[in-house]
This record gives C-alpha cells, structure tokens and sequence, in this order.
C-alpha cells in the first residue's frame, strides 16, 4: 500500500515504487512520473488538495483488494478521478450509477453532466418524463450546477412532455 505521512495539511505523499503502477492507471501519474518533470526524480511526492483518506479512496480502486464504489463515495470518486485523468475508476463508477445506486435523478443528472458520462446523462434525461418532475429538479440545488447545454436538452424534453 502507499505511505504517507500525516501532518497538519493533510496531503498525500506518493513513493516513487507505486509509480508504475499508478501510471499504468492514469496519465496524470504517467506524465508526472516521467523524466521530463522533477517529480520523475524524487522518491516521494506531495500531492496538495487531497486528504489522506480521498487518496486512499481513489487508490482502493485500483489497487488489489479492490474496493467498489458506492453511492456516498461516487461524487468523490469521480472528482479525483477526473482530476488524476483515471478513466478506470470513471468506468466503475459509471456501472455503480447505472445498475446500483439509488440516488435521487437530480443528483445522477448533475454527475453525468460535470463528470461527461453521457449513459447516466441520457437515462437522467429520459426519466425527467412528467412536469412534476421537471419542476423537482428545477427546485433541486443540482440544477444550478447544470451546464448550459444540459438546459437546453431539459427545455427540449419539456416540449415533448407537453
């Protein structure tokens, strides 16, 4: 497992051995790992902005003994994910979204479209069928996070409803 070291700004510290590995999974790792960056020539690496536990998190997906995400780790998984460019842990995420989870449409639908996974985005779409629903979702703190072309696909299925 990575080691790291706890400290008041808990930042995760990366050991150059798992660097294979982790550039295996993600380009972010892969290009910071290469000889080309000062980082490729240190043994550890501070990685800012990420808590001890979120890396690990990001991390058990990856590594054996792999840990499955759920509904309370999806929305984080998928920022680091994103942040790390690990489209591994993007794709199980997806597949819990789509076949497990149990959040509520306005939520998958904000996923789907900050996150650019276009299966949870058009199922979300096409559950929005009722104007009551549309009104749930207008009501909703997601809705303000929607991007502009997300709107715009809602207004079209609005016409459709009525």
């Amino acid at each position: 497992m990575l080691k790291y070291e706890k400290c008041q700004n808990p930042a995760a510290m990366l050991q150059k051995p798992h660097a294979a590995f982790l550039s295996f999974h993600s380009d972010y790792f892969s290009t910071l790992f290469s000889s080309n960056f000062k980082e490729g020539q240190m043994k550890e690496i501070e990685i800012k902005e990420v808590s001890y536990e979120d890396f690990g998190l990001l991390l058990s997906t990856i590594y054996p003994m792999q840990v499955f995400p759920n509904d309370k780790t999806a929305e984080k998984l998928l920022e680091l994910a994103d942040r790390f460019l690990m489209p591994s842990v993007n794709h199980l995420v997806e597949y819990h979204l789509l076949n497990q989870s149990k959040l509520e449409n306005e939520k998958m639908m904000m996923l789907g479209d900050q996150y650019k996974i276009k299966s949870i985005l058009e199922r979300s779409i096409s559950q929005t069928d009722t104007v009551e629903k549309m009104k749930k979702l207008k009501m909703s703190p997601e809705y303000a996070k929607l991007s502009s072309e997300t709107v715009a696909r809602l207004f079209e299925r609005v016409l459709q409803i009525v």
